[in-house]
C-alpha cells in the first residue's frame, strides 16, 4: 500500500484494518485550502478475470465502486477502468471530473515510477 500511496495524487495514507478492509486518508485542495478526510474501503481481487474491485463510502453520502480490469497487449498491460457513483447529492459530474483528473495523474505517476 505504501507504493500505491507514493504515486497517488491525493491519498496520503492507507491503514490496513484486516479482511481486505482499509481506511483511506485523502487530502483534496479546494482552491488553495487543503481539505482532509478519511473513508472506509474494501478491495477485492479476482485472479481468474484479472480484475480488482474497490468499494468506498465517502462521507457517508456517496458510495463509489471502481472496477479495474487488466489485460496484456503487445507486452504491455492495459487497464480498463469503470467508476460508478451512487449518491443522492447532485455531485456526480463534479466527482467524475475530479476522478478523471486524479486517475490520469495516478497512471502517469505509475509510469514514471517504473522508469
Amino acid at each position: 500500500m505504501k507504493k500505491f500511496v507514493s504515486v497517488h495524487p491525493v491519498i496520503t495514507k492507507i491503514d490496513t484494518l484486516g479482511n481486505n478492509n482499509y481506511l483511506v486518508h485523502e487530502t483534496l485542495k479546494i482552491g488553495f485550502i487543503p481539505f482532509s478526510f478519511t473513508y472506509p474501503v474494501t478491495i477485492e481481487s479476482n485472479d481468474f478475470d484479472k480484475s480488482v474491485i474497490i468499494r468506498a463510502t465517502v462521507m457517508k453520502f456517496t458510495k463509489i465502486e471502481m472496477i479495474f480490469k487488466l489485460s496484456s497487449y503487445n507486452g504491455l498491460t492495459k487497464i480498463d477502468e469503470t467508476i460508478n457513483f451512487n449518491t443522492f447529492l447532485p455531485v456526480k459530474p463534479i466527482m467524475q471530473k475530479i476522478f478523471r483528473k486524479q486517475h490520469q495523474q495516478l497512471f502517469k505517476n505509475i509510469e514514471q515510477a517504473k522508469e
